[in-house]
């Protein structure tokens, strides 16, 4: 039987990153724990997508938001097109 589990891991980048989110009340221990959860098992199926923005380092790789992840003005433009400039 073929297994569709996947190892989740996070560089130190990333947990430092994340650990820099505690004053945005992110739960840093809650996030690690969720993305074990959700990433494990079957990431293609749960992620919202491929991400494919003009620049974007990361393009190629699922991504989705887990807790209150992506707070920043430029992460929601890229995301969702949502420009922080305007009301």
């Amino acid at each position: 039987m073929k297994s569709n589990g996947y190892k989740v891991l996070w560089t130190s980048y990333a947990r430092v990153a994340l650990a820099r989110m505690k004053e945005f009340k992110v739960d840093s221990m809650n996030v690690f724990r969720r993305t074990i959860v959700i990433l494990s098992e079957e990431p293609k199926e749960k992620a919202y997508g491929v991400s494919d923005f003009p620049g974007f380092e990361f393009n190629g790789y699922y991504w989705t938001l887990i807790g209150n992840v992506v707070n920043t003005g430029m992460s929601h433009y890229i995301f969702w097109g949502i420009d922080p400039n305007e009301e």
